[in-house]
């Protein structure tokens, strides 16, 4: 029987080729399903139905003097921790935002050493 591809230098050529040409329609073809992803998303969204309005918290709010408290525990365990006094600027829940620029905050303070290079 009669190879398809000698078995020669060109014969491997020929095959280096296919497969080259194979692999790049797979990897072309993995990034086109990729891409679609968002447009899926897109598409799923305006099919759903809108979100309920939020209940309003059970939780009662807090008392000013607990406030001051807070801030006064959290002022101390930074002091502690850097070294140094600390100003606390704002507090608020953890929870607000989105997932992505959350973690591009968090790269950024992991950037840096808190406490260095002001004098």
């Amino acid at each position: 029987m009669a190879a398809i591809i000698p078995d020669t230098v060109q014969g491997a050529l020929i095959l280096s080729v296919i497969d080259f040409v194979g692999s790049f329609v797979i990897i072309s073809g993995i990034g086109f399903v990729l891409a679609g992803f968002p447009l899926i998303s897109r598409i799923a969204r305006r099919f759903e139905k809108p979100a309920a309005a939020a209940a309003p918290s059970a939780a009662p709010a807090q008392a000013p003097e607990e406030d001051e408290q807070l801030v006064a525990v959290i002022a101390a365990a930074a002091h502690v921790a850097l070294g140094q006094p600390v100003r606390i600027v704002r507090i608020e829940p953890a929870y607000g935002g989105e997932v992505w620029s959350t973690e591009g905050r968090l790269a950024h303070h992991a950037s840096h050493v808190p406490g260095r290079g002001r004098s």
